[in-house]
């Protein structure tokens, strides 16, 4: 088993999710600064040429447990850099997408050979890797990734300045790009004024969920395409009012949809109204193969978000987001400000509610579901993992890797399973130190954690 360093617990899980959580040593503090603000203009001593995609060093060798290896990769180079978004394929093969941005927070200097690009690449369950793709100079914000079952991957953001190329022409604001198994780029398209979310369906295409702006206001919209590109379905949402965050988004083996987020004023679907003319809340949707509204939840005078949604294996919701005040959810009511983590069953029904620990981190909240059901949070610094019933059986900080300083605050960003295997996770490490003052470095990571 990997060496814990870190707090031990009395109460091990027996699953391959909790197990791979005594993984996890006692950690640092968290990284405030968020790897989504629109970069500003490029400073001196950036570069042109690919990012630096190369890990800084082989994965390190760690005892193997019973899934396999753990393992920790680096990326990054003198600029900051951000892991953004993981996916997990049918064979356990993780894509991954970070961002590198040019040192231009706290008032750092800029450095030789800081660059600005995306980078995706993919690597197989023990760490190999498989391909990676750089796209230099690229100003993209919110960049993810999704996976089909078959090892299709699909990368959306937001080109919020210029047009992008993937190699299939001008990617222009919310867009989706698929690539094949091997990396080549394979279609492209627009999705909106700005997407949000994504989840591959098991035929090689893609569920998206953005928004169009008009003159009026924004207007939410989702969208499924096929393996080529074609739309299976798609619909425009009423105008909603300024605060709506519609962004969460998961696609079940069935077809059916599930949207969630914030909604404020009033929305209706279908003949079905939601919401109230000054009012606030959460709302949770369920869409047809066909995008008609199969049903709707919603949470009234909930002054929350929604940043992750994964269905569990018998087609229920799990939601993590943060709130204000309070969140009362079936037999429980959540005290806040805090984070969340919350389950409903396939008709929406609440099931259980638990405050989720985050720590000093800012990253938002995001969840992965395994095969038994059972639930694994990751907000900032600190993951923690819950039976399918909602008992808490693990929290832990993350801990750093490949940090020969010593002092190495971490944040986890993107979380996912990879059955048989343990917990991946990707996110952004800080390199230098206290010591080092404002000359401290930033590389993104992945990683897989094993029993």
């Amino acid at each position: 088993m990997h060496q814990d360093s870190g707090v031990h617990t009395n109460r091990l899980w027996k699953g391959l999710v909790p197990a791979a959580l005594l993984a996890l040593a006692a950690g640092c503090g968290a990284d405030p600064r968020s790897p989504e603000s629109p970069p500003a203009d490029l400073p001196p001593g950036e570069t042109t040429g690919p990012v630096d995609a190369t890990p800084s060093s082989p994965p390190p060798e760690v005892e193997p447990g019973p899934g396999g290896r753990s393992w920790f990769h680096r990326f990054g180079g003198p600029q900051d850099d951000s892991g953004t978004g993981l996916a997990v394929d049918g064979s356990g093969n993780i894509s991954v997408v970070w961002l590198s941005t040019p040192r231009e927070d706290d008032e750092r200097d800029s450095v030789p050979g800081q660059r600005r690009g995306l980078s995706v690449a993919k690597y197989g369950p023990d760490g190999t890797e498989r391909w990676v793709r750089d796209f230099s100079r690229m100003r993209v914000a919110s960049p993810g990734v999704a996976a089909s079952p078959s090892g299709d991957v699909f990368l959306s953001g937001n080109a919020f300045l210029y047009p992008l190329d993937f190699g299939l022409g001008a990617a222009t604001d919310g867009f989706v790009v698929k690539f094949s198994g091997e990396g080549e780029p394979l279609w492209q398209r627009r999705v909106g004024q700005k997407v949000y979310g994504m989840a591959a369906d098991g035929e090689g295409g893609v569920l998206v969920v953005a928004e169009e702006w008009t003159p009026e206001g924004h207007v939410p919209v989702l969208a499924h395409h096929d393996a080529q590109g074609a739309f299976v379905w798609t619909r425009q949402l009423e105008l909603v009012a300024e605060g709506t965050e519609l962004h969460a988004v998961a696609l079940a083996p069935s077809g059916r949809t599930l949207l969630a987020g914030r909604l404020v004023g009033p929305l209706t679907v279908d003949g079905r109204a939601f919401g109230s003319d000054g009012g606030q809340g959460l709302v949770l949707l369920a869409f047809e193969r066909d995008g008609s509204l199969a049903w709707g939840r919603e949470w009234r005078g909930v002054d929350g978000h929604v940043t992750g949604l994964k269905l569990d294996p018998d087609g229920g919701a799990v939601l993590v987001g943060g709130f204000r005040d309070t969140l009362p959810w079936g037999d429980t009511s959540l005290s806040g400000p805090g984070a969340f983590v919350i389950a409903a069953d396939p008709d929406g029904a609440e099931r259980w509610a638990r405050p989720l620990e985050c720590g000093a981190a800012s990253a938002p909240p995001v969840v992965a579901v395994d095969d038994a059901g059972q639930v694994v949070a990751l907000c900032g610094g600190t993951l923690s993992a819950y039976a399918p019933e909602g008992t808490q059986r693990e929290q832990r900080l993350l801990s750093p890797g490949e940090c020969p300083e010593g002092d190495c605050p971490v944040t986890g960003t993107a979380l996912g399973v990879v059955p048989g295997q343990g917990v991946t996770l990707a996110g952004y490490q800080r390199h230098g130190g206290a010591a080092a003052g404002n000359a401290w470095d930033q590389d993104a990571f992945l990683r897989l954690l094993t029993p």
